[in-house]
């Protein structure tokens, strides 16, 4: 990618792969062996996922962070560098060891234990370093497993507004529980991407309707991902939020695993909202990537690969496969 040319939007990458394992097994103790059905390794992180298949939608994405000089660190770095994601401002840092990530998968849902490693390798000097005028849009992705930077934030994100650089935020789960901090960040975003549980449990509701309309009273264009069910945009200042349903539905198509599902809606939703199209259209765009993420196996292979803007994607030479821009 060009380094003079403006970023459509930067991340945090949470660098990290994903070891998934398939099978109708449980895993037990006491040295006894199963078998499972299949194996990939895949690249992981939410940031990342996100930035790939907000490039595969034809914008320009970029990550900051850390990778470990291993293999897992290669592996990550050239899987993003395929997918043209600017990776410039990835250090590579033999003091640590690439994130990992090992879940044994059904078509609905998995079990994961995660090594932090690389995911939680940057600091706020990285952040503060950064130029505001090289971006045009922030996603903050895994915001409880950077630790380092949940006290930055603020701070991060009032900087950039001065810039008039937007600012989206998907927490994914607190493995903790504990939701603390996310409703002092949402006044200074514009768009915050939760799911239905995690919606809840920040606000302890039990209504949707209500948790939803609790957060967007924070500032926030708050849309709230619904899976099988859809999308729910709540609009700052009304009273009626906007629902759309998916298009239509996988049948016969086989849901292999939910990995990245969500983070594939936010880049979906957000390419399109950032080109100017309809609220309605975003959430659009969001429920097809992540609903096409399902159907293959990790949070990049199933993905979308069609530039939003209406131009044209390259194809590979070699391969015929289209390429992202």
């Amino acid at each position: 990618m060009p380094q003079n040319k403006k970023l459509d939007v930067m991340s945090v990458s949470d660098l990290c792969v994903d070891l998934l394992l398939r099978g109708n097994v449980r895993p037990k103790f006491g040295q006894a062996e199963q078998l499972i059905e299949n194996y990939e390794l895949e690249l992981g992180g939410s940031a990342n996922i996100f930035a790939v298949q907000f490039a595969n939608l034809g914008g320009r994405a970029g990550l900051i962070g850390r990778a470990g000089a291993d293999i897992f660190g290669r592996f990550a770095l050239e899987t993003l560098d395929r997918s043209r994601v600017d990776t410039s401002r990835v250090v590579v840092d033999p003091e640590i060891k690439t994130g990992l990530g090992v879940a044994l998968t059904e078509p609905h849902d998995r079990a994961i234990l995660t090594y932090s490693g690389s995911i939680d390798a940057v600091t706020p000097e990285q952040l503060r370093a950064l130029d505001p005028r090289a971006f045009s849009h922030w996603h903050i992705a895994s915001y409880f497993l950077l630790t380092r930077l949940r006290a930055e934030w603020p701070r991060f994100c009032s900087e950039l507004i001065k810039y008039d650089v937007t600012v989206s935020l998907d927490t994914n789960w607190d493995p903790e529980d504990r939701w603390e901090d996310v409703t002092d960040l949402l006044p200074l975003t514009d768009v915050f991407l939760p799911n239905a549980a995690e919606a809840l449990a920040i606000t302890g509701e039990r209504d949707l309707h209500r948790a939803g309309s609790e957060l967007a009273k924070l500032g926030p264009l708050v849309v709230i991902k619904q899976g099988a069910d859809g999308a729910t945009a709540f609009i700052p200042n009304e009273s009626e939020p906007l629902r759309v349903k998916p298009e239509r539905t996988l049948s016969g198509r086989e849901i292999v695993d939910c990995v990245g599902a969500g983070d594939c809606f936010d880049a979906g939703f957000l390419r399109a909202w950032k080109l100017g199209l309809s609220l309605e259209e975003a959430l659009r765009w969001g429920l097809r990537c992540g609903a096409a993420n399902l159907t293959a196996a990790g949070g990049i292979a199933g993905q979308v690969r069609q530039n939003i803007s209406g131009a044209d994607i390259p194809v590979c030479p070699k391969t015929g496969a289209k390429l992202a821009f």
